[in-house]
């Protein structure tokens, strides 16, 4: 067994007997080093490797850590992210980073209006960011957008507000890593694993609401598919 293959198991084992527990901070980079006579790059190895199986989550500058049960979510249906997440025990927080208008240039095929509102945010659950999210939408369609509480479901407000029937929405889900801006708010090096997912929202006319890009953290959700 290779060094790195020890480091992995020594963590493992720590874990299943309960003696790391969810959330729980694990043994120091440097801790690990001399309690295997090791090297960080060996370290490193066994860390990422336990972190791409979705085992431990690293944070910048605050160490590993044992990663929290995951979120399940069904994306073949409608998501409320508030409510997904408190029907499974968890609090949810969403931070708005910026709120813009912009030209349509670059989502121009998608939407007919000339002026975009594009929305940053990060949504965490248990005080962990777990997603950023980037929604475009139609200015002209959600006007003063800006001054609604954009910290909450932006589904509500769009419903209740702007009287807008979201009928169904498609889905297109891949595995890639970080971009660094996106790394930088959910407190992660660059080029970490993820799952990206471009989210389109539609009325029953078939008109498009919005067109989201979603940057989930890897090892904090799981996706249930149910077939019919």
């Amino acid at each position: 067994m290779l060094l790195y293959q020890k480091i992995q198991k020594y963590i493992q084992t720590h874990i299943a007997n309960g003696e790391l527990a969810i959330g729980d901070k694990l043994p120091s980079e440097r801790a690990l080093q001399e309690h295997f006579n090791s090297t960080r790059i060996t370290v490193r190895e066994a860390l990422n490797r336990l972190e791409a199986e979705g085992l431990i989550y690293s944070q910048k500058r605050r160490g590993w850590f044992v990663t929290p049960n995951k979120l399940k979510w069904r994306p073949a249906t409608k998501v409320n992210f508030y409510q997904l997440a408190q029907e499974q025990g968890f609090t949810p927080n969403t931070h708005v980073l910026s709120i813009e208008k912009q030209e349509n240039v670059s989502l121009n095929q998608h939407f007919s209006g000339d002026t975009l509102y594009k929305i940053e945010r990060v949504r965490s659950l248990d005080g962990r960011p777990i997603m950023f999210e980037q929604i475009n939408c139609d200015a002209s369609r959600f006007d003063d957008l800006e001054s609604q509480p954009l910290n909450g479901s932006i589904t509500t407000i769009m419903t209740s507000h702007y009287h807008v029937d979201i009928n169904n929405e498609e889905c297109v889900i891949s595995v890639t890593v970080l971009p660094d801006d996106v790394a930088k708010s959910l407190e992660k090096n660059s080029g970490a694993p993820c799952l990206k997912v471009i989210r389109q929202r539609f009325e029953s006319s078939g008109i498009l609401i919005d067109y989201n890009i979603e940057y989930w953290l890897h090892d904090a959700i799981e996706m249930i598919v149910i077939g019919q």
